[in-house]
């Protein structure tokens, strides 16, 4: 038993927890409550974060922003208790790509030197690794959501060279 509830009331099954841009993640969201909870909708998000360090006159902070944000609703308004709710969502081709050259370089290096590639782009450039999560939750109002979230990798697709003689 959790501090609020339950812990057992969502679950969040993915096929598989690493991915390239184009890939389809797989779920499904299970719901096993306890008793029946009106709900606004049930959904479920991709999202991006990153941690960045900004300077101001107080100091120095760092925070998650939110730069990637994709919600896929699932059922809309109506009671919630038991229920199994398969899912796919497509990651878009070019969800790495930025005009940002930093970003440029990161997944530049990356690609050739893997996970070295990818802390020296970090060392270079200053920007960090993007935190990439699937989340489901029910929107209860005037009540704590029910929620549940996994962490995923998507990671470049490797380079395809011509190997011409």
């Amino acid at each position: 038993m959790g501090l609020l509830g339950p812990d057992n009331q969502m679950t969040l099954a993915l096929e598989k927890y690493d991915f390239r841009p184009g890939d389809i993640i797989k779920g499904v969201v299970g719901l096993n409550l306890e008793k029946p909870v009106k709900g606004r909708k049930l959904e479920v998000a991709l999202i991006g974060t990153r941690d960045t360090t900004h300077r101001d006159s107080d100091g120095v902070h760092n925070q998650d922003e939110i730069i990637y944000h994709f919600e896929l609703p699932l059922d809309g308004e109506k009671e919630y208790q038991n229920g199994q709710y398969p899912f796919d969502i497509k990651i878009q081709p070019d969800i790495l790509l930025s005009n940002s050259m930093s970003q440029q370089i990161n997944q530049k290096l990356e690609e050739k030197l893997g996970s070295f590639g990818s802390v020296l782009g970090q060392m270079v450039t200053g920007q960090r690794p993007i935190h990439w999560e699937v989340k489901a939750h029910i929107d209860i109002p005037m009540r704590l959501d029910v929620n549940q979230s996994r962490d995923i990798v998507i990671s470049p697709a490797a380079l395809q060279y011509n190997n011409k003689i």
